[in-house]
Order: C-alpha cells, then structure tokens, then sequence
C-alpha cells in the first residue's frame, strides 16, 4: 500500500485534501500531516513516505525549499505541488526541482485522482527495480561465490585470491577447515520422479538444506562445484573436536534429508587442515571416504582413514572371470550382457577390499573392450567425443553399484551395437533381424518361407524359433505391424480403405477388414469415425 503525507498551512484544507484522497482511492495510506516545510522534513524522516503533497506557499519553509531538501536527503520521495493560478512561477521551480506533477487550486477529483494513479504506478516500478536490483545482486554474490570455493577446493586459489571470499560470505575466521561431500541416493528416487525432474532440483535442494543446517551451529559454506555433488567446507576452532563436529554434522544432514524428502544421501568426510591452501588435500579424502558407498552401499556417513584409503587388499585378490559378459557380448544378447555385467559388478564389490580394487577390475575390462574397438577401428565411433581417459576418470567417479553396473552395461551395449552396424560380428540374432525386415518390407507380399531364406534358415525351424521368442507366429507378427501403419495413414490421412489396404500389402479388403477386427476390435470405418 503506498504512503503519501499531506503538507499544507491551512487545517481545513490539509482535512478536504485528506477525505479526497480516502474517497478517491483506497489503496492509499495517508501517514501524516504538517503545516510547513520544516515539519515536512520532520516527518518525512520519521514515517518514510513514498509520495508527498504539498502546497507551495507556506510560512517557515515554503514548498520549493521543501522540494530541494526533500530531492537531497529522500531521493525517492515523490512529490506533487499544489498551487494557485497565481503561483504558476513557482510551478515551473517545482518542476525543476523534480516535482512528479502539480495540481492547481480549487482542487478537481478527476485532477487528483489522475496524480494519485500515476504516483502509484511510478512507485510501483520503483519497487520492482529495487527487488530486481536485490535479486541481481544476490544471484551476482552467488556466482562469485561458487567460482571463488570451486576454485579453492581444485587448488587453482593462491593466498592473494583469499581477499575476496570476505566480500562473498566466506569467512574463515577460525584455523582449521575440513570438507564434507554428499550425493544424493539415486535408488532411494523413485526412478519415474528422477526422471521426471531436472537431477539439479535435488542437488538445490540439499544444498539449501546444509546452508540451513550449517547456519544454525556452524561457521561454514556449502556449493555444488557438480551436477550431482553438494560440497561443504567447515571452520573449525580447534583440531580435536573437528572430527567428532564433522560425525555429528554429517549425521545431522542425513537425517535431515530423509526427514524431510524421504531420500537419502551418502556423506564422505576429509580431514581437518590449519592451512587454506590445504582444503583441496581435505575435499579429495572426503571423495575417496565416499566411494566406500561402493562396497558397503548408501545412507551412511563415511570418514577418511589414511590407513584404510589405500587401495591395497587385505589378501592376494584373485580377480573375477568376465568370460559370462564375453559370450554374450559376442552372441549380441543385449539383455542377457546387462544381466551379466550386474552379477559380475555385484560379486566384485562384495569380494573386493577396497573401493580402488572395484575402479581398478572395471576399468581393466574397459581396456580390454578398447583394445577390441581400436583393431577394428571401432574406437571413435563408439565413444564419439570423449577420449579413453575421460571415460577411465568418469568410472572411477561412479560410488554405487547400481550406476556403475549400468554405466559399464550401456558402454558394452553400445559397442556390441556398433560392431553389429558395421557387420564385425560373426553372428547375428537372426529373429531381430527378422523384425527389423518384416518392418521394413511390410508392404511387400511376404511369406514365411521368403523372410527365412533372409536369415539361412530353414521355414519350420524358424517359424518354431520365431514363435520361441517373440510369443506370436510370423503371419501375427507382419499383421500387426500393418495394421499399426494402417491406423496410422487412417488418422492422418484421408485416402480411402481400399487404398489404404493395398499399400499396406493386403490384396483383398475383405481381408484387411477381417484382420484390422481382429487386431482392434472394431472395423476401419468405426476406427476412423472414433
């Protein structure tokens, strides 16, 4: 609601102009009144009104010495001048002096109201400026705060660069700092709201939530220097208490988020330096105490063990056989290959001692597959823009045994796909082959013997291998893939039936209606209507 203060001489005016204002527009709050410019001033600085209305001759300080001051102490204040015909002289100061409008007496409504309105909108972008420029520079400080702690925590900060992170809410006013890292379980998701959602939301999310959590107890800030991991940074008053602060807190956070989300996430936690300089030496163990997820799953709080971080198994490791993924991979069974490489990654991280022994078997394998791809000249074809040590570090980034059994599935398919485009392997299932030829070649007058001679098979072979695997016969199969193209030509197109029918491969409408029934339960012509 804006605010406006009368200011005139006369008592019984300053009352007409008051009730005006009230019956001409509700929305205007009328904050007080005073007899002269000095009372004005007054006033002003007391109630901080938006706008003001103010006589031009008046005893003490009259209405131009009130519009100067009021222009050099209030800069926002509006102000409209009333004044008589008489006083036109003073009306152009006034205007020079910044007046929004003037108002000649004897008062009309319609001249009143007409300022009053234009006053409001002129506020109203006043404010809206005001909140933009607040939120620009909100979202500015935002931006130079992530760059500067993303900048720290990969070490790119010298100590001259430290200057700045005062101005950007980062105080480190203690002399020690530790880090927290976080993601988010994706398996806690239910798969369809993943999706659906944009994966930053989350990662906002607990962002927001930490800050909150930190503020409370904490000298501390959060960032997300990636999409998918939310990163704290402590200060701490002494060493000895850092670590248990850190158990503590990161037992908070997770709670917290389960509380409120019914997620979970998986905490890493480094540890304490008394050097800035030091906090990427305490971001890094924080990762490498968070890809104990791998061995011992989510929704836990890990904390970095120099002795234990190593990579070094506890026994001579005999590493696991991937023949099962091989023969598969070979045969082009794409769901039986995923199958596989989930039972391998599964016993792995149960037999391994460490989460770099899983990294180090994976990415083995992944070189084995390399190597395969390069002799066939395979390589940029399947891996497109990446190179091999940026898939190798992507791998080794990955802290569940769910994503990396679909990370590492996904890039075998794809290779096993890419080998087949290019015809390198010595089989091919011949009933997707079929599929793909009767949806190719649906129009043509097909028969069981024609499409079987495409895959060197014999007809009563196929026709039972076919029925074997797809649930339906190879006629079932070719009517259903025109009966869908029919429906499509019949609901974007106006061709007649008959038309229809014979670019489909069905030489008799009869036929085709009898068919198209059957697999719809209606005729073409009601299909059509509907």
């Amino acid at each position: 609601m804006p605010t406006i203060l009368i200011v005139d001489d006369e008592t019984i005016f300053r009352t007409g102009l008051k009730k005006m204002i009230q019956e001409l527009d509700k929305d205007w709050e009328i904050v007080g009144e005073a007899r002269d410019g000095i009372e004005a001033l007054e006033q002003v600085d007391k109630l901080q009104p938006d706008a003001i209305l103010t006589d031009i001759r008046m005893p003490r300080m009259d209405g131009i010495q009130l519009q100067r001051k009021i222009a050099e102490q209030f800069p926002t204040v509006l102000c409209v001048v009333i004044s008589g015909y008489d006083d036109f002289i003073y009306v152009q100061q006034s205007m020079r002096q910044g007046a929004k409008d003037y108002i000649m007496k004897p008062i009309e409504r319609e001249e009143l109201s007409r300022s009053l309105f234009t006053m409001k909108e002129k506020i109203q972008q006043q404010v809206e400026a005001s909140q933009q420029q607040h939120v620009n520079k909100r979202e500015q400080i935002e931006r130079a705060r992530e760059h500067i702690v993303t900048g720290l925590l990969c070490g790119k900060l010298q100590k001259k660069d430290f200057e700045p992170l005062l101005g950007t809410g980062i105080i480190f006013k203690e002399k020690w700092n530790s880090c927290i890292v976080l993601q988010l379980d994706k398996q806690s998701v239910e798969e369809k709201r993943y999706n659906q959602a944009d994966p930053s939301l989350f990662v906002l999310f607990m962002q927001q939530l930490v800050q909150e959590i930190l503020d409370r107890r904490f000298i501390g800030i959060c960032c997300s220097p990636t999409m998918t991991e939310v990163v704290v940074i402590v200060n701490h008053e002494e060493r000895e208490g850092a670590r248990q602060e850190m158990m503590e807190l990161g037992e908070t956070i997770r709670r917290q988020v389960t509380s409120l989300s019914n997620m979970t996430v998986t905490i890493g936690i480094g540890c304490a330096y008394d050097r800035i300089e030091d906090i990427p030496q305490s971001y890094q163990e924080a990762q490498q105490a968070f890809l104990q997820r791998l061995l011992l799953g989510g929704d836990r709080v890990y904390r970095y063990e120099s002795d234990t971080q190593l990579g070094t198994p506890q026994h001579d490791y005999i590493p696991l056989s991937w023949d099962q993924i091989e023969n598969s991979f070979q045969d082009g069974k794409v769901e039986e290959l995923f199958t596989q490489v989930e039972r391998y990654v599964y016993k792995l991280c149960r037999d391994a001692d460490s989460p770099q022994l899983v990294q180090q078997q994976i990415c083995k394998m992944f070189i084995h597959y390399c190597e395969w791809a390069n002799q066939l000249r395979l390589t940029k074809q399947w891996l497109g823009t990446d190179d091999v040590r940026s898939v190798l570090l992507h791998i080794c980034s990955i802290s569940t045994e769910e994503e990396l059994s679909e990370e590492l599935g996904k890039m075998l398919v794809k290779l096993m796909h890419t080998a087949n485009s290019n015809q390198v392997l010595l089989e091919q299932d011949p009933i997707e082959k079929t599929v793909k030829f009767i949806e190719k070649h649906f129009s043509e007058q097909l028969t069981l013997k024609d499409v079987a001679d495409t895959v060197f098979l014999n007809s009563a072979y196929f026709s039972s291998l076919f029925k074997q695997r797809t649930g339906t016969s190879f006629v079932e199969k070719l009517n259903e893939v025109r009966i869908a193209e029919a429906k499509k030509r019949m609901a974007y197109s106006d061709q007649k039936l008959v038309v229809i029918a014979e670019q489909i491969g069905f030489t008799n409408i009869r036929h085709f209606n009898r068919v198209f029934k059957s697999e719809t339960g209606m005729s073409p012509t009601e299909y059509r209507e509907k």
